[in-house]
């Protein structure tokens, strides 16, 4: 399981720098198409600038950064979005989200913008959501181009947290991997076996002038009270955060790591418990 460190794309100085004089590196972040748009206007070099501080990136199509109510040309949008991924695409990308925004055109009109996607790349992230039905998420896994699929992990939005495991299993007895999006809850982490997910609470510490500090595999959230500035706050967040990262990885590297001995040990006890029968 990877933890993708999302909203790189603000506040980015102080982090550019600390990774710099600290001789580190983000291995995976998440950045957004709609910030990153706004902000290249003034600094072209921002997308290059950061990514080449990750090891692995996945682009959000910032869809939902829409103010509501505001009117958007969505598929002048998304030929925007179209045109920056062929610039920009490399073999650290992983991955880049659909305009998932049914709610606002419905999910026919989903499925047309993310075929113009579709035409640039095999990248596309499909996201599912519950209105478009159960049989939908199958025939997206098992249609999907790309290797993720994703579903949301706000709470009870979409998925209440005791039928995660379901979704996730269905994806990957079809050979894809399971993004989900805004999920850091341990409740769910310490027992779903998801290959990506991603959050920007590493920076809502700095928000409210707190400390996020990572401690027996738990993100505990300190009151410091003016002893840090804000720049200090996010960057203990941004290592914080860095922190589960790994802890999450080495559990189920080691989780994955045991059930495979214990198949292989089952295979082999069958195997010789085969040959004494014949």
């Amino acid at each position: 399981m990877k933890i993708f460190l999302s909203g790189l794309e603000s506040n980015e100085k102080p982090i550019l720098n600390y990774l710099d004089d600290n001789n580190a590196h983000i291995r995976s972040g998440l950045m957004s198409y709609y910030y990153l748009d706004k902000k290249m206007a003034s600094n072209p070099e921002l997308f290059e600038e950061i990514s080449s501080r990750c090891d692995q990136i996945l682009i959000d199509s910032g869809a939902h950064s829409f103010q509501t109510g505001k009117k958007v040309s969505w598929v002048e949008y998304t030929k925007r979005y179209a045109e920056w991924i062929k610039r920009v695409d490399n073999e650290k990308i992983l991955g880049y989200f659909e305009m998932d925004v049914d709610n606002i055109i419905g999910y026919d009109k989903v499925l047309e913008l993310r075929a113009i996607l579709e035409k640039v790349t095999d990248k596309i992230i499909p996201v599912w959501h519950k209105n478009r039905g159960i049989e939908e998420f199958k025939k997206m896994v098992q249609e999907t181009r790309g290797n993720i699929i994703a579903l949301t992990g706000f709470k009870n939005e979409d998925i209440r947290d005791d039928q995660f495991s379901a979704f996730v299993s269905y994806a990957h007895k079809h050979g894809k991997k399971v993004h989900c999006l805004g999920m850091t809850r341990n409740s769910v982490l310490r027992k779903i076996l998801f290959d990506y997910v991603d959050s920007s609470s590493w920076k809502q510490g700095a928000l409210y002038g707190n400390a996020l500090v990572f401690k027996n595999g738990k993100i505990k959230t300190k009151n410091v009270s003016g002893r840090f500035t804000t720049d200090e706050l996010f960057i203990i967040g941004l290592k914080s955060f860095m922190q589960l990262d790994k802890f999450y990885n080495a559990k189920w590297s080691k989780i994955s790591h045991d059930l495979y001995k214990m198949w292989w040990f089952a295979i082999a006890h069958l195997k010789l418990k085969l040959g004494e029968l014949t």
